[in-house]
């Protein structure tokens, strides 16, 4: 018999052994000298690295902010300043986890530089796959009933939430996203056969895809823009992108359908006849034979929708829905569960999720308006437009948008999003194999949570995506946003039918435990779960052996509560003076068994008290370290709203200086004005006097040209 490889390492074994500050001395070499194969930092990722060192060096920012068109030296003081009064030790702490954030394996690339050992090409995470390419992606998928966080090979796609995932020839094909209020545009795919991410090129050239299309002059069409919100639809060998938002540049009054073709690589815009639905996103668009269902989304002002519309693709047609019709007596009867109620349909609603049913059926769940979240479950029958709500059975999800669904062997796995409350950490199914069976089935669709995960782990965010992979038998999830924006993949593979059977089994009463799922986390190899470490007494057949159900929620608390009550329990049963003598020596191996049963399950807590304990320092640390960062933006934007504030007063005073001016010059134009006709008016009153001095000199001169004999006489005047 072969012996099984071992597996890949966990990033537990790649974490730093050596104490404060030793560790921080190393960390902070790593990064003043990075060896080959080290990630490049991001420049905020130094700015946060550089103020804890300041901070664990030195100690809190006491100088004065460098000149304000230095930007550099003044970013570093304040991302330094902004640490306060942190001790040397949660900054040391802080740092470390900072690097390890995008350089996982550090201390293994540190221990490589100086034995001399080469370090591999594709990074320290070695998947079965590169060890053995025959090996396929299912050997990736991890432990059934619990969320696995895998590390595709390759480069990861950046970070993003409200992407669209679609799978197309055995890939998972990832487009677009916001991150950080910045739309994206880029194309990613992660092949499933060999867990690799591919970094897709796509371009704009002539339309290779069947169907007519804007641009029918030939002209090159525009590549798909930045967007946030989409859809992505399999369409052959193409995918489909519907809607989405936009920038305000890129918006347009009607929703757009862009077509990418596999082969080509190449986006072309599909001309869609008839009107096209107003433009918006967070809907959901379900292919249902060769027409698209597009229900509900939000506009550009924000604002929930409630309408249908639906995308013929056998004619490329807009069309919109016919009015509901009555039950045909005569048709194939199709199986489906009880309706609680017939209305209009679902109320105006965004972020939620929809898929199709045995060809003929949409299922819409949950989703929000302004101010409230849904858990109601919606059915159409697209042959008879009709809006049911189907009756289910078993606890139903807590209300929720921004999840995330998928439909993988007849069940509906939905999870994540969130409300206004808190995130959801559950990953709820629907068993729909009824609906649409053979037969008049009349059984309710039935409500069942499959797993769990923590409060801050990628798979609880809003806005990830879930894509089912039925060629490795799992669900992948990607990206998502909790408070930070993720770009991890995390796999769940139901538990075969098996083991469903054996889980199901119920334990007698005085044994059953209660043992939740676990959160997500890499397991190795030959790892001991919870649940069997809380079968052990039970297995005993010890009839007095009471099991302690361990919450996820407050594992420290009731895992201490559980332990006392044990330790009081042993204690009363071997000190008590008063404690009743046993009826026979026959009980007492069994009181010995019992006792050795309660020790063992002591043992047992106590181990998962000391894991809780040390997850819960692990998320405080994260939770510093992100507080330290939203400070950190909190502190940029508060400092680029302050200038903009300086510079709003600043053209306000200019203005007010300008307006100043300007009736100053009106004034003076209106003096100069008045100044100008007084000396028109003088003008014209030296004129007359010029012209009476004339005609006076005039007569002046022929009186004395002719005498006073001439003048007696009436002689001319003799000429000059």
């Amino acid at each position: 018999m072969a012996t099984p490889e071992a597996p890949p390492p966990s990033p537990a074994s790649l974490a730093c052994t050596l104490p404060y500050p030793d560790r921080w001395h190393a960390a902070a070499n790593f990064v003043a000298h990075p060896p080959p194969g080290a990630c490049v930092l991001s420049d905020e990722q130094r700015l946060l690295l550089h103020a804890l060192h300041q901070q664990a060096s030195v100690g809190p920012c006491t100088g004065q902010k460098p000149w304000g068109w230095n930007v550099v030296e003044a970013a570093k003081h304040d991302a330094w300043s902004q640490l306060g009064n942190m001790t040397s030790m949660e900054a040391m702490r802080l740092y470390v986890k900072a690097l390890e954030e995008p350089q996982p394996d550090w201390w293994t690339l540190t221990n490589q530089r100086a034995s001399g050992t080469p370090r591999s090409s594709r990074g320290s995470f070695r998947t079965p796959a590169e060890k053995d390419p025959s090996v396929r992606g299912g050997s990736l998928v991890g432990e059934p009933g619990v969320w696995n966080a895998v590390q595709p090979r390759g480069k990861p796609p950046a970070p993003r939430y409200e992407h669209a995932v679609a799978s197309l020839g055995g890939s998972m094909f990832v487009v677009g996203g916001n991150c950080g209020g910045r739309y994206l545009g880029d194309v990613w795919a992660l092949h499933m056969d060999s867990f690799l991410w591919e970094n897709v090129q796509t371009s704009s050239a002539v339309p290779q895809v069947p169907g007519p299309f804007e641009d029918g002059k030939g002209e090159r069409p525009h590549v798909l823009p930045p967007c946030a919100g989409h859809v992505l639809v399999p369409w052959g060998s193409s995918l489909l992108c519907i809607g989405g938002h936009t920038k305000a540049k890129d918006r347009k009054a009607r929703m757009g359908v862009w077509v990418l073709d596999k082969g080509s690589l190449t986006w072309s815009k599909l001309c869609v006849i008839g009107e096209a639905p107003p433009l918006r996103g967070a809907h959901t668009a379900t292919l249902i034979g060769s027409r698209i269902y597009i229900f509900g989304g939000e506009d550009f002002a924000r604002r929930p929708q409630s309408d249908l519309y639906i995308l013929d693709m056998a004619d490329t047609a807009w069309r919109t829905p016919d009015p509901p019709q009555a039950p045909d007596d005569t048709a194939t009867p199709v199986s489906t569960p009880p309706s609680t109620s017939i209305s209009q349909g679902p109320s105006a609603r965004s972020a939620h999720v929809a898929a199709c049913v045995a060809g003929r059926f949409l299922l819409i769940f949950g989703g929000g308006s302004v101010a409230h979240c849904f858990n109601d479950l919606w059915c159409l029958d697209t042959q008879t437009m009709a809006w049911h709500q189907p009756g289910t059975s078993g606890e139903p999800p807590c209300p929720r948008a921004g999840h995330a669904a998928d439909v993988l062997d007849g069940r509906w796995y939905i999870g994540g999003g969130g409300n206004n409350a808190h995130g959801c950490t559950d990953l709820v199914s629907l068993d729909i194999s009824s609906l649409g069976g053979g037969g008049l089935n009349r059984t309710p669709l039935r409500w069942e949570a499959v797993a769990t995960s923590a409060l801050r782990d990628p798979v609880a965010s809003e806005g990830l995506s879930l894509l089912a992979a039925p060629a490795v038998g799992c669900l992948v999830a990607f990206g998502g946003y909790n408070g930070k924006y993720h770009n991890s993949v995390a796999t769940f593979r139901p538990k075969d039918i098996s083991d469903a059977d054996s889980a199901a089994q119920p334990l007698p009463p005085s044994t059953s435990a209660a043992v939740p799922s676990s959160p997500m986390k890499q397991r190795p190899a030959g790892s001991t779960s919870t649940a069997a470490a809380a079968k052990a007494p039970a297995q005993s057949g010890d009839a007095h052996a009471q099991a302690v159900p361990l919450a996820n929620g407050d594992a420290s608390a009731n895992g201490n509560t559980a332990v006392n009550k044990l330790r009081g329990s042993q204690l009363g049963n071997t000190a008590s003076p008063h404690a009743a003598p046993p009826r026979s020596s026959s009980l007492q191996p069994s009181g010995r068994r019992s006792l050795t049963q309660e020790e063992s399950r002591l043992v047992g807590l106590t181990a998962e008290v000391e894991a809780a304990r040390a997850e819960a320092a692990a998320a405080k640390e994260s939770a510093a370290m992100e507080l330290a960062v939203l400070r950190h933006q909190l502190a940029k934007t508060q400092q680029a709203l302050a200038q903009a504030e300086q510079g709003r007063d600043e053209a306000n005073a200019s203005l007010a200086d300008a307006q100043g001016r300007v009736f100053k010059l009106e004034v003076a134009v209106a003096e100069g004005a008045k100044q100008a006709q007084q000396v028109a008016e003088l003008e014209k009153e030296l004129a007359r006097y010029r012209k009476l001095a004339e005609e006076e000199a005039g007569q002046g001169r022929k009186r004395a040209s002719t005498g006073l004999w001439g003048y007696i006489s009436g002689a001319p005047a003799a000429p000059s």
